[in-house]
């Protein structure tokens, strides 16, 4: 499964998600996961907390602001 907006923020490739037997929605790359109920759950959760990590690399408070991970994650987003 590819993620390819995300709110109102369109991504500049595809973000690819792998869901588990579990509802664990996931992205190795990035590091990141959402969990829920359902598969739809898990991935709005993975979207959010995407969301939540550009807001805060933007602000420069974000969980591992070390630049390479900035860079990678900043791909993403146009």
């Amino acid at each position: 499964m590819f993620i390819n907006e995300i709110g109102d923020k369109k991504l500049k490739k595809p973000l690819e998600v792998t869901i588990t037997k579990q509802y664990i929605a996931e992205n190795e790359e990035l590091e990141i996961f959402g969990q829920g109920d359902t598969e739809e759950e898990a991935v709005e959760d993975l979207k959010s907390t995407l969301l939540d990590i550009y807001e805060d690399l933007l602000t420069d408070d974000g969980p591992d602001n070390s630049y390479g991970y900035k860079k990678k994650f900043l791909a993403y987003f146009e």
